[in-house]
């Protein structure tokens, strides 16, 4: 059975992070995922409220469990990577505290791990299954970007942002792809998928299920600006790799 490392990049989750946690641990013990979860990394990026603690003490509970803090609030794409650098499974799955795709579904991805090395949900095929959705603006704004995206930069895929993804945790990623990570904020995403296609690896969506949870740490005009602004640099950084 493959082992997959969780990674769960957290800023300010106090409130979400235990019934994300529990719902994770009770599904690894009743042996319905299809992988041996065998490490859950909760990557504090700079919290001002309690999630450190809540991290602490579920690790009494849940030997699985470990707290990796940064110093101060860098972002998401920054917490992910340090989780992904300390991440030890045979696959890692980064997924939001949120829940917003149930851990369920991490299943479905497993189904390609003979053949794909990035493993992506996505709520926009046409299986996909969406039970609450975002507001019109925020879906609006999500596919305009989507569109910029796939115009400047060539990438196929329909949702390159869901919060869900599966990597293969095996040398090329380590030694050639992970150095070369840094973006910081919300355009991560992009860059990791970026640079597995430059080193040939293979990328794959799948329809997922998800709805959306309120409480998003996205801003929808600002953070939509600032990603165009990576993916600029993105394809500087690409040329000279």
């Amino acid at each position: 059975m493959l082992k997959v490392s969780v990674v769960i990049p957290a800023y300010n989750e106090e409130d979400r992070l235990p019934g994300t946690l529990q719902r994770l641990r009770e599904l690894s013990d009743r042996g319905e995922l299809k992988a041996e979860i065998c490490e859950v990394l909760v990557i504090d990026d700079g919290s001002r409220d309690r999630t450190r603690e809540v991290v602490e003490s579920g690790r009494d509970q849940w030997p699985l469990l470990r707290l990796c803090s940064l110093q101060e609030n860098r972002g998401k794409g920054a917490a992910v990577k340090k989780g992904l650098i300390e991440a030890r499974g045979d696959w890692i799955l980064v997924a939001d505290a949120d829940m917003a795709t149930p851990w369920e579904e991490l299943n479905k991805l497993l189904v390609y791990s003979d053949s794909a090395d990035l493993i992506m949900g996505s709520r926009a095929l046409p299986d996909s299954l969406i039970e609450v959705r975002q507001h019109w603006i925020r879906q609006t704004m999500g596919k305009i970007f989507n569109r910029i995206m796939r115009f400047f930069i060539g990438l196929p895929y329909k949702d390159t942002q869901c919060g869900f993804k599966l990597v293969r945790n095996e040398e090329v990623f380590r030694t050639k792809i992970l150095p070369l990570l840094s973006v910081e904020r919300f355009a991560w995403d992009v860059e990791l998928i970026l640079f597995m296609e430059k080193f040939r690896l293979r990328v794959r969506e799948v329809p997922i299920r998800w709805q959306h949870k309120e409480s998003s740490r996205v801003r929808i005009v600002h953070d939509s600006i600032e990603m165009l602004f990576a993916i600029r640099q993105m394809r500087r950084r690409l040329k000279k790799a």
